[in-house]
């Protein structure tokens, strides 16, 4: 075997950070608090909050000024931190593999799909920070309840919940009852076994919402497994549309550059090691501008997925 034909290429690979990795279920964290770019790893930025009703004016005087509430913006600062990891891949392995293009690729993705995977779990850590509120005794109330509260926010109304809540949810009387009736002709086991996309549908009727993220159990925090949220997620793909309306908040992930994704690949060759080298890289800061744009709920008190 050649070294000279299994040394990947030195420096960075733009082809390499963007070939799509691998998702068991789907990333939601970037649906919930939505990637805006930024072209310096720290700054201020500036966001608007919910406003108070305030009552209309009555009885004014002729003349006189009507009394003014005013509009004001608020700012914060933020500072992207590095998320980094790195895999090696030994030159013995390449032939195995299917040659030196395909070990690239391998590498490549072993270490971007890291460095996504801690950045969901930063996400639905910064997310869901709470046990919530117990709705277990009345799921569609609560929920229902729950996107009420988040109504003045700008945006769309989702449900979140992780696969264990998912799977305890339609083992419920009260959740079992009305996917009998949507799908009436079936039976119990028949109406359980449903595709998620369909539960997901359902849902969005049932518990007036406009979308339903069910998210990896593997990047859900563990101290609050049962624990579900509604929450307000931004109306189009309008990444300042925080400055202008009251919205949840953003990921901001310090991209400067002109390319697909700032998940950046460095490759090189160790001859030391006798391995090729794939180091992905990505900088960000998650920033919450309004918490009360969501509410946390405690479904599943059991942390079990049976009834």
């Amino acid at each position: 075997m050649s070294v000279d034909s299994v040394r990947t290429e030195e420096g960075s690979r733009p082809e390499l950070a963007a070939l799509p990795v691998n998702e068991p279920i789907g990333y939601i964290g970037s649906k919930i608090l939505p990637v805006m770019q930024v072209q310096a790893k720290a700054g201020t930025y500036y966001y608007s909050t919910l406003v108070a009703d305030v009552a209309a004016q009555t009885a004014r005087a002729a003349g006189a000024a009507p009394t003014a509430t005013t509009l004001s913006e608020s700012s914060s600062t933020f500072a992207a931190a590095e998320r980094i990891k790195r895999y090696k891949l030994p030159w013995e392995m390449i032939p195995l593999i299917g040659g030196l293009d395909k070990s690239d690729e391998r590498g490549a993705k072993a270490s971007k799909r890291s460095v996504i995977n801690a950045l969901e779990t930063a996400q639905l850590a910064a997310f869901v920070d709470g046990a919530g509120t117990s709705i277990t005794s009345a799921i569609l109330d609560g929920i229902i309840d729950a996107a009420d509260q988040v109504h003045r926010y700008a945006g769309r109304t989702a449900f979140v919940c992780n696969v264990g809540q998912y799977r305890w949810l339609i083992q419920q009387d009260e959740i079992k009852d009305l996917l009998l009736r949507t799908f009436g002709g079936l039976g119990v086991v028949q109406s359980l076994s449903v595709p998620p996309e369909v539960f997901k549908a359902m849902l969005q009727t049932l518990f007036m919402v406009d979308e339903v993220f069910i998210a990896d159990d593997t990047f859900w925090p563990y101290t609050y497994r049962t624990t579900a949220a509604v929450v307000k997620i931004p109306d189009g793909t309008d990444e300042m549309s925080f400055v202008s309306e009251p919205e949840y908040g953003r990921t901001m992930i310090y991209w400067p550059t002109a390319e697909e994704t700032p998940y950046e690949i460095n490759s090189f060759a160790d001859d030391d090691l006798r391995s090729n080298i794939f180091d992905c890289t990505e900088w960000d800061s998650i920033e919450e501008f309004n918490s009360g744009a969501k509410v946390l709920l405690q479904i599943n008190t059991s942390g079990s997925t049976t009834t």
